[in-house]
Parts: C-alpha cells; structure tokens; sequence
C-alpha cells in the first residue's frame, strides 16, 4: 500500500515565504520568456565586471550585525563598510571562478538553491502581493483598533454545530458563559488569553475582534482555528495603545495594512500553488520511506546544544552546504530505489538526498518529538516537491534573468569565494586554526596589509559613486535579518571581516553614477 498526498490540496500558509525587502521595493512587470522589465538599480561601486548597488549596501550593512569597529552610523564607519565590501569582490575575483571549492557540485548547488529560493519569492511578488488589492474601508477600521489588547474567555470545540449550539444559548442569555464552559468541555476553570493584533495570530481571531469596536461581554464565534477546531469567545476587557499623534497614526496604518496584505496575499498565493499543482498526486513507497525516516531522523531530532553546534560549523569544502550531517554516506546503499512518485516521474533516494543540497528541508513544525517525526517528515517532503515545481514555473518565466536575481546569486557566490580565498591566504600566512576567533588581530596582522595591496592592484578597476556614497545613512541597531518558512533563513550572506581600513583612496569616481 503506498503513503499518498495531494499535493494540490495542501494549504500553504504556514509556508508563504518572507519577502526580503529587497524585492517588496521594486516592481516586476512582464511574464513568460520575453524580455523582463528589471526594476532600476542604483549602482555604487564597481570592481571590474562586479559590482554592488546601493540596496545591496544597505542590506549588507544592516541586515546582519557589523562588527563594532564599523556599527556605528558615522562616516568613519560607513567608508570601512565600503572597503570591506569592495575588499569582498577584489578576494572573490583573486580566488577565480574554477577554483576546487566554487566548482565543488554541493558548493555550486548550494548556490543555486540559493537563486531558485529568490526567484520563488519574485514569483511570489508577482502572483501574491502585486494582486492584492485591500479594502479601504476594513483598512481604516482595523486601523482604528489595532492598538487594543483584548482579554478574552474561549473554549473550544471540533466540531462547528455544536460551537454554534453553545454560542446561540450564551447569546440568547439563557446560561453563562461559565456554565456553557463546565457544562460542555468540563473543565474546572474558563480559560483566559490576550489577544493582539500581529501577524502571528490566527487570521479568524483578528477578523473577529479587530474589525470595529466592540463591546465588553460581546460573544464571538463560532470562530474556526487550527487543527479544525471552532472557538467561542467572550470579550473580558481590553487595554488601549491609541495613536494620538498624526505619525503614530501612519504607522499604525502601514503596519496593519502590512500585516493585512500578507495574509491576503497568503491565500491569493494558496490559490495559484492549487492551479500549479492541480492533478498532481504524490505516492510514497513505504518501505524506502520508512528507512530513510528512520536514518535521517538523528539529523533533525536533536537537542538545542546539538544545534548550536550545527550552526557553528563552518561551510567547508569537502562537506559543503550540509557540513558533518549529510545523511549521504549512510544511504548510498539505498541511492537508487524508489523513494515517491509524482505524476509519471519516480524520485529515487539519491535524488531525494541530491536535492537537499538545493533545497534543505523546511518543517511546518518546531519541536517535533520521535513519534511525531514521520509525518512533519512527509510534509516537509511535500513542500519541498511543491516548491520544486514552483522553480520551474519561475524558470519558464524568465525569472533567472531578472537583475536583482541575478545580484542576489553573485553575492551570495562572491561572499562565499572570497572565504575561500581569505582561508587559503591565511593558510599561506601562517595563521593558526583559530583566527577566526580572534578577527580583530587577524586583520591587524594578516588582512589589512593584503587589503592595501589588492586595493593598489585593482585601483583602475574600481568605480565608486561618491555622491550616492555621501547620501547612505546607516542604523546603529544591530540587526540579524532572518527569513521564515524558507530553505535558506538568511536574508544576507555574513558580513566580511576583512579590514579596518578607512580611507577612500583608491579607484576613481563614478561618472554620472551609473545606474543597472
């Protein structure tokens, strides 16, 4: 008997990717394969055929923590940021494009699952977020309420006659909601939860209290909530956050409209996900999954400590994307039987394994215990699939060839070549096993002199915008910029600790500051 799964028929909520803001700022306008209308990019600085814009700077600056030798928003700073990025490209541009570790398949997959998670997101821009259209009117009454903290009293039931039962008898006031609370759930106490507005809560809780006013002792619901069960709510009371000043009330405005946008979005994109995959039936072979379950389980069950440690392994060469727990060598045996199906193709174990590398698994849930492993296992096989014929969509339509894509995968190949290179000089310099953990002293003694003669070599290859330069304001908050529900969480790659150098006396200026 096999393990099925409809794939058109899965929700996607839960796995709506996060837009990184670099996309939510421009604007695509084309389809298919024809020519792509490519959002204006404002160029800043060029290092031969490499370069970076200004967003790509302001990313890189602030969506992960600066070292404190350049976090502050001084000019001082901001020039070391620059040459640490201009620094970057010169070292990824020293380690060539066909060194052993850039052309490793892993290394090279893993990069490319990188630009496939980007174009998934634009194709999401575009059949998402484009098409929502809100109303003005639910917008400036949500608005108005968006700053209460409702306590309420609820319980719950699984099944929606019976919530509407309860829920009538309160309404008509012929018992209370104590006693409807004893009298069909049992419990000896009425629970009692705060309910804000944010995008975390359920979307039919919101609609509910946060459409207009309400009135203390109000009775909601049925309201249906996750694992198909219905809640009943009373309103207790609530505190107030207004917005008295005219600032206040633009961003309470642009944050509830952001957050309604994003669950509208979400069920537009659920919409397109079902068309792209209508017909499409996913049937596991239950003895192949059942093994690799059993084999790949230790690699996602494992304590906090144990995934502490996973993230301080370094990105090596011989390991790439999946470091020391790679489940291939213990499923080599097993590469080339049957592990799903789906439609007329057959996706073996080793096809399975070889896509990690692009695309790591996403589990819909956190905390997952050993009985519960197998079927967040199946899921996260679903989405993974789902996501793969969703690439291909982007594929169709051009997406690879847009420009802010095309970036997104340079800076990610570059900021992993010139690790590669700055490991391979440190080598040669003699710098022990351990220099990454003293990175001041490293770019004291090692990095900074290296820096000052690559700038020296690279000069008549370096264009600077210095105007656009001058304009860059950046944030003193250190910030780690994480995206949910995606393969690869992290919106940047982590900045280059590379040089104090803060002077600009190299290269030459920008003509006219060049647009791309």
């Amino acid at each position: 008997m096999k393990c099925t799964k409809h794939l058109s028929a899965l929700r996607t909520c839960r796995s709506c990717p996060v837009i990184p803001i670099l996309l939510l700022l421009v604007i695509w306008t084309s389809c298919g394969k024809q020519k792509q209308s490519e959002p204006a990019e404002k160029i800043l600085a060029r290092v031969g055929d490499k370069s970076i814009s200004v967003n790509e700077f302001i990313r890189r600056s602030e969506y992960t923590v600066r070292p404190a030798y350049c976090n502050r928003d001084n000019n001082v700073h901001k020039k070391i940021v620059l040459n640490s990025l201009v620094a970057e490209k010169m070292m990824a541009i020293e380690a060539g494009d066909t060194n052993q570790f850039i052309t490793n398949p892993n290394v090279m997959a893993y990069v490319r699952g990188l630009k496939e998670q980007a174009m998934r997101q634009w194709l999401y821009q575009k059949e998402a977020l484009d098409k929502v259209e809100l109303d003005s009117v639910k917008l400036k009454k949500t608005a108005a309420v968006a700053g209460r903290n409702y306590a309420i009293e609820y319980f719950n039931f699984p099944d929606s006659n019976w919530a509407g039962g309860a829920a009538a008898e309160l309404r008509a006031k012929k018992k209370t909601f104590e006693e409807v609370v004893f009298e069909k759930t049992g419990l000896d106490t009425v629970p009692r939860r705060h309910v804000q507005f944010s995008g975390s809560e359920n979307v039919f809780v919101l609609d509910s209290l946060f459409s207009g006013f309400l009135l203390k002792g109000r009775v909601i619901g049925p309201v249906r909530i996750d694992g198909g069960q219905f809640m009943v709510m009373k309103v207790i009371g609530w505190e107030d956050t207004p917005a008295v000043t005219r600032m206040q009330a633009q961003g309470r405005r642009r944050e509830v409209e952001g957050i309604m946008k994003k669950r509208e979005a979400a069920a537009v994109y659920d919409r397109f996900v079902h068309r792209v995959m209508k017909g499409l039936t996913i049937d596991f072979y239950p003895d192949a999954f059942f093994q690799v379950t059993e084999l790949m389980a230790p690699m996602y069950i494992v304590t906090n400590e144990e995934k502490q440690e996973m993230l301080r392994q370094p990105f090596d060469e011989e390991n790439g994307a999946a470091g020391k727990y790679d489940a291939r060598t213990q499923l080599e045996n097993m590469f080339r039987e049957p592990l799903f199906k789906i439609g007329d193709r057959i996706w073996t174990v080793g096809d399975f394994v070889n896509e990690l590398v692009v695309h790591p698994l996403v589990f819909r849930r956190t905390n997952i215990r050993t009985d519960e492993f197998g079927q967040e296992f199946k899921l996260a096989i679903v989405d993974m699939v789902r996501d793969r014929y969703l690439t291909e969509e982007a594929y169709q339509r051009g997406y690879d060839g847009i420009n802010v894509i095309r970036r997104n995968e340079a800076m990610w190949k570059d900021n992993l070549n010139y690790q590669y290179g700055k490991s391979q000089f440190l080598k040669k310099a003699g710098a022990g096993a351990d220099a990454d953990q003293h990175a001041v002293e490293t770019i004291e003694k090692y990095l900074n002199a290296y820096v000052d003669s690559l700038q020296v070599k690279y000069s008549d290859m370096i264009e600077i915008d210095v105007d656009a330069f001058n304009d860059l304001k950046l944030t003193r908050i250190d910030m780690h910029v994480l995206q949910k529900n995606v393969p690869f969480a992290n919106a940047v790659p982590p900045f280059p600790l590379v040089t104090t150098d803060n002077k600009l006396n190299y290269g030459r200026k920008m003509d006219g500051g060049k647009n791309q």
